[in-house]
């Protein structure tokens, strides 16, 4: 570039300086940029409070859920808690049938249609596994009633809570002091295991296996069943043959009655007969069973005999006086499962009230917050949401253990025998053979 070409360029760089140094030259500055839009406030519900509850009201198992759906209004009934924060409580109940793909789509119903904040539900374990799946993935809170397979609580979910149910495979907690102290000494050595086929049954026969196994009683029959068969006299004779010194049976309630019935028909006389719960402690045993119910044991995780009290809602309550109020209401006596369905709506009231006494909206959230800090006296006990692993390895997830008992038919008559500390009645063992009765 020649000098005047260079000067020329270097003149018009001193111009244009210049001329941006001049008042009102000055380039504008960029506004500001506004700042950004504080979210909207969301209004607090308004409308009622909803509780789904998931059951099976009609069908097989329908004594059992029924039995909850009582308790829950004897509980409801009981604390007088109509409405909390202005905004009264409904109860919107789906019935399952029993049927694990219609308690899904119950679930489902209940969290997208209905738009429920919380659900209660969940009797049989094929039914919990569905419904305790699509809560969480709906994530809706959902507090257990009964489904006790231990899978349920180990699967990690957020939004699942054990409120009063036992793991299937501690329903025999109080068994083995029993076995241990009793049973051994009073010369059982050899066992028959029969179990229905669903999840409670198998995840029940999976927990008591190991029992029997380290304390060296053979286990000399080891099977699953049909729960809806009707003849069990097959099954039956092949247990005798095996000659057990005592029966365990994982049973609901027309299979627990036929059952022993059949077993006094052929005589499988053995030192003691043992259900693991279910349909052996339901008062309608006695009816299907007739005499042959005397003398069966079975685990249990309730008795009305169990001295829980407390205070909800400023109202004093005692475990008798659920039971005494059941069977005023409705002209039958409650077992465990009724109780579960009775503490689930304590554990449910408790959980709204705190989020109320917080100052926090009642929604999805909060209930899902104040659940995971459960610790409440109820009618089986005390009920925590925990993490925590038990001997067997099993890891659970919002899970407690409330106590068990062995209880006993005695002249049509459940008593409790076992802890001693506790007990209503003295157990019978051995027990009277069948001819000798």
């Amino acid at each position: 570039m020649n000098k005047v070409k260079l000067g020329l360029v270097l003149g018009l760089a001193v111009v244009l300086v210049a001329a941006f140094a001049l008042p009102g030259c000055v380039p504008e500055a960029a506004p500001p940029e506004a700042p950004p839009e504080a979210p909207p406030e969301v209004p607090p519900p308004t409308g009622p409070i909803k509780i789904g509850i998931n059951l099976s009201l009609t069908g097989p198992k329908a004594k059992f859920g029924v039995m909850d759906r009582n308790s829950l209004e004897v509980a409801r009934a009981k604390f007088g808690v109509a409405e909390i924060a202005g905004r009264s409580i409904t109860f919107v109940v789906e019935d399952n049938r029993g049927d694990p793909s219609i308690a899904k789509s119950a679930e489902e119903k209940l969290a997208t249609l209905d738009k429920v904040d919380l659900i209660i539900g969940g009797y049989s374990s094929a039914c919990g596994v569905t419904q305790a799946a699509a809560a969480n993935d709906l994530e809706v809170p959902h507090i257990l009633v009964t489904s006790s397979k231990d899978d349920i609580t180990m699967a990690g979910y957020e939004w699942v809570f054990s409120g009063p149910r036992v793991p299937a495979s501690h329903y025999a907690d109080a068994v083995w002091g029993f076995v241990d102290e009793v049973l051994i000494p009073g010369g059982v050595k050899k066992v028959a295991l029969y179990y229905e086929m669903t999840d409670w049954g198998t995840s029940s026969a999976k927990g008591l296996r190991p029992g029997f196994e380290e304390r060296g009683i053979e286990l000399v029959y080891d099977s699953p069943y049909d729960s809806t068969a009707t003849d069990f006299k097959p099954m039956l004779s092949a247990v005798k043959a095996a000659k057990p010194d005592m029966i365990m049976a994982v049973s609901y309630l027309m299979d627990a009655g036929l059952l022993a019935r059949q077993a006094a028909e052929l005589r499988v006389n053995v030192l003691c007969y043992m259900g693991q719960a279910g349909g052996y402690t339901m008062p309608e045993f006695l009816e299907l069973a007739g005499e042959n119910a005397n003398y069966v044991l079975t685990t249990a995780n309730w008795s009305p005999l169990a001295a829980w009290k407390g205070t909800l809602a400023g109202v004093d309550w005692t475990n008798k006086e659920y039971y005494d109020a059941y069977l005023e209401t409705y002209g039958a006596e409650p077992d465990y499962h009724g109780a579960q369905g009775y503490a689930a709506w304590q554990v449910a009231l408790d959980a709204l009230l705190r989020v109320d006494a917080a100052g926090k909206p009642i929604n999805r959230e909060n209930i899902k917050a104040a659940l995971e800090e459960t610790k409440l006296m109820t009618a089986m006990g005390l009920i925590e949401h925990k993490e925590w692993t038990d001997d067997m390895g099993h890891h659970y997830y919002n899970q407690g253990l409330p106590l068990t008992y062995v209880m006993q038919w005695l002249n049509g008559v459940q008593e409790v025998v076992w802890p001693l500390e506790g007990k209503s009645a003295d157990y019978v063992f051995p027990v009277p053979k069948y001819e000798e009765r």
